[in-house]
């Protein structure tokens, strides 16, 4: 079976539903009957070159929806064949209606893409499966507010929560949220077969490059962060608008501040800037979520509502 499943990492669909459309298609078409038995996870993994986490999720979906089963040493085996003939009859029939309203859609002018995202949203709304979904950020302001401003975009619940302040054993959501600078550390706290982490892009608030902007030639700069990557975004975006005496500060004591006119830190720390502030000019370094990720992530939430519809 491993010879007609092809995954592509350049696709759209996540590699775990497209071997999931694969085998379901085989199952539908009669390729795979009731009884056959699938090849293990490592196995199929080794051969897609692909990791033996993404393959168990697969095969969990495909239990979920009642095509295999477990069997002990025999490891998975298609047992609901039958019922995907009779369930692929029915699509069939549902395609047909479909290819009606959208040949009626396109004469009215909308395009493939309009009438797609028209049926997946109706499809959604009837359904009203809900994915839950968590938003993780290193300082708890700013994981409020930007969980607060997805919960918007996607019309659903994003719980915040901050990096050292929560047990990952205790997390159960569908999908997990967060920016570039901390993916990596969430993916490797929040590792399961039936967690999606997305990583997001953020760039500099418009009245934060005002403020940059703002700062004479010649002035000594000081940059504290806690995260090395994020400081060094930062630092990029201080070169880009001219700023060139940089200085990065191990810390924020009197010895530290020393000669430097303007500290840029965070945003969403007032203790931090309320201490600095009467001693030096504080500039918070303010992000804004990418529009492009922010669709990115409405398409992913469309895909895991239509999973759960299904399941």
């Amino acid at each position: 079976m491993t010879a007609r499943i092809h995954v592509s990492e350049h696709s759209d669909v996540p590699i775990y539903r497209q071997i999931v459309g694969q085998v379901t298609f085989m199952i539908e078409l009669g390729q795979l009957r009731d009884g056959d038995r699938l090849p293990g996870s490592r196995m199929l993994a080794d051969n897609l070159g692909i990791n033996r986490n993404t393959v168990a999720r697969a095969y969990g979906e495909l239990r979920a929806a009642g095509l295999i089963e477990p069997r002990g040493r025999n490891g998975m085996i298609v047992v609901g064949g039958e019922r995907a003939r009779t369930s692929s009859a029915t699509r069939d029939q549902a395609r047909e209606i479909l290819e009606r309203a959208a040949r009626e859609c396109l004469e009215l002018g909308l395009s493939p893409a309009e009438v797609r995202e028209l049926v997946t949203g109706i499809a959604i709304r009837v359904v009203d499966a809900k994915p839950t979904v968590a938003f993780v950020e290193c300082n708890p302001d700013r994981a409020r507010a930007f969980a607060d401003e997805i919960a918007r975009e996607l019309e659903l619940p994003v719980t915040p929560l901050v990096l050292g302040e929560f047990d990952p054993q205790e997390i159960d959501v569908d999908l997990v949220l967060t920016t570039f600078f901390h993916l990596t550390e969430v993916r490797s706290l929040l590792r399961g077969p039936t967690t999606d982490v997305v990583g997001l892009v953020v760039a500099p608030h418009v009245r934060t490059l005002v403020e940059i902007a703002q700062v004479p030639r010649g002035q000594h700069v000081g940059l504290w962060y806690h995260n090395d990557e994020q400081a060094a975004s930062v630092r990029d975006s201080l070169d880009q608008a001219g700023l060139t005496d940089i200085v990065m500060l191990a810390d924020t004591t009197d010895a530290s501040l020393q000669g430097i006119d303007v500290v840029v830190i965070p945003s969403g720390m007032a203790q931090l800037r309320d201490r600095l502030a009467p001693q030096v000019r504080v500039i918070e370094f303010g992000n804004v979520l990418d529009a492009a990720s922010l669709r990115m992530v409405r398409q992913v939430v469309d895909d895991l509502r239509l999973a759960k519809a299904g399941r």
